[in-house]
């Protein structure tokens, strides 16, 4: 009965939103979308993107991982920052692309509106990503290889048939994933793709701020809801594939030209976000304060300062409950994954169809909110959860505390480091929170986000400066929280 609760906001918040979706999809919304060739032109794209994204992010990230195998001066730091872009909002992703190869970009061409400028934005988001989910089995490939070429295979033999079959769960686990974000990407095609290159994401949002037409909306998302649910199903399966223990970093024989060199390839990565800083102008932050077109600077900062506190709220006790309940029961484990792969246009336009009476109603952004970060906050907490003994516990109940006592003052201390990093997980997500905000917006809930969209909609340099100010202090405020993260030395399972 305890996690009652959380049942009860996912049936809220999830389920019957959701079910509420299908159902208008199922029928005449479907028909209509199998039998125009312009939404299925977007499903075939939109595959096309998430299967390339995958292919270019693993390509990429697997020669990174082998190199990361190795010792050397500076690894954990730069292992750490790799990651740094999962965790930036899509418009500060968005606006540093434009900032370097954009119209005004320091770049001589303009690849706004072009399929490699999507690409580009889909790795830089993805590579730190497949690398961490690529070198743990890399390493635990060390051991078997080493007994293959003992019994006398040759290197080639020996990765052939030994270590490519231990290799292909994680590149197949790493490619769902990375398919599943860019196949669903609702807000880097939005900005960067221009008409052209619209996934199925922006071309709901589409059908639903411009022509209102709900049916095809909702078969478009039961059409994505059903493609993601077959790769999900495939990620899980891969992803509970057994690898052997994994050993530690290899020497390597120069280690500071090793350094270097991954040093200066993670600097031109970087170079993104390096052209959105040096773009900046200061009195674009001045002209952004005191803006009267737009939303000004600190109505929006204030804006997603207090939605985040409203919805941390509601999102630790539910990430506190589901983390327990996932600790004891596999079912509730999966069923916390839910939440992650719906997508928040998906997911906002369930809330209009299911609960038409409370549009505009701030309560349902806050939950919208909630159910994104909850699960993000707990799957940092799980691991640390399950590795506590059980007997810690039993000793503090059969001295006389009660379950609330024996986790403030046994569990609870020693959760502390990945409590910080779930909480930084689950701020980030908040403040970088886009597609369920645009579909519910009101002028008056104007976040750090949709303000940098807001600009980016209107013709001119003075709003563009403005959106580049906007990005770059939320990309600043992202950078601090994952500083936070990375001190919390604790990692997502």
């Amino acid at each position: 009965m305890r996690f009652l609760p959380l049942y009860l906001f996912l049936a809220f918040a999830l389920f019957y939103p959701l079910l509420s979706l299908l159902r208008l999809g199922v029928g005449e919304g479907v028909v209509r979308v199998l039998q125009n060739p312009y939404y299925l032109g977007r499903y075939l794209f939109s595959l096309e993107y998430g299967f390339l994204s995958a292919g270019l992010s693993l390509a990429l990230a697997l020669p990174l991982a082998l190199l990361f195998r190795h010792r050397f001066p500076g690894r954990e730091v730069l292992l750490a920052l790799t990651l740094l872009p999962f965790v930036l909002p899509t418009p500060v992703v968005a606006l540093a692309l434009l900032a370097l190869a954009g119209p005004r970009g320091f770049l001589p061409w303009d690849l706004y509106g072009t399929l490699f400028l999507l690409l580009w934005a889909a790795v830089f988001y993805n590579l730190g990503l497949a690398l961490r989910v690529l070198l743990p089995t890399l390493l635990a490939l060390e051991g078997p290889l080493q007994a293959a070429r003992t019994l006398g295979a040759t290197p080639f033999r020996a990765f052939l048939r030994v270590g490519l079959p231990l290799l292909l769960p994680a590149l197949g686990s790493a490619g769902s994933l990375i398919f599943i974000y860019a196949f669903s990407a609702f807000g880097v095609p939005l900005l960067l793709g221009g008409g052209r290159y619209a996934t199925l994401e922006v071309e709901v949002y589409t059908l639903l701020a411009h022509r209102l037409a709900l049916e095809e909306a909702a078969g478009l998302m039961l059409l994505q809801l059903l493609t993601l649910a077959l790769v999900a199903a495939l990620y899980l399966r891969l992803r509970a594939h057994p690898l052997p223990p994994a050993q530690g970093p290899r020497p390597h024989g120069r280690p500071w030209a090793l350094a270097l060199f991954l040093s200066l390839g993670l600097l031109l990565f970087y170079a993104p976000l390096l052209a959105l800083f040096l773009s900046l102008r200061p009195e674009a932050f001045l002209s952004a304060w005191r803006s009267e077109d737009f939303t000004p600077l600190p109505q929006a900062l204030l804006n997603s300062f207090r939605f985040t506190a409203f919805a941390l709220l509601l999102a630790l006790p539910l990430g506190l409950l589901y983390a327990q309940a996932a600790r004891r029961s596999l079912g509730v484990d999966l069923l916390g994954l839910f939440p992650l792969m719906v997508s928040p246009v998906a997911l906002g336009l369930g809330y209009l169809v299911a609960y038409p009476g409370l549009r505009g109603s701030l309560f349902l952004l806050l939950s919208a909110y909630a159910l994104l970060a909850y699960p993000l906050f707990a799957r940092a907490l799980l691991p640390s959860l399950k590795a506590l003994p059980e007997s810690l516990l039993q000793a503090a109940r059969t001295l006389g505390a009660t379950p609330l006592r024996a986790f403030l003052r046994v569990e609870l201390p020693l959760l502390l480091p990945a409590l910080s990093s779930g909480l930084a997980l689950a701020l980030s997500a908040l403040l970088g929170e886009f597609g369920a905000s645009l579909v519910l917006w009101r002028p008056e809930w104007t976040t750090l986000t949709l303000a940098i969209y807001e600009r980016l909609g209107r013709p001119g340099r003075a709003p563009f400066e403005e959106a580049l100010a906007l990005a770059a202090l939320l990309a600043l405020l992202s950078g601090l929280l994952f500083y936070l993260l990375d001190r919390g030395k604790s990692r997502v399972s």
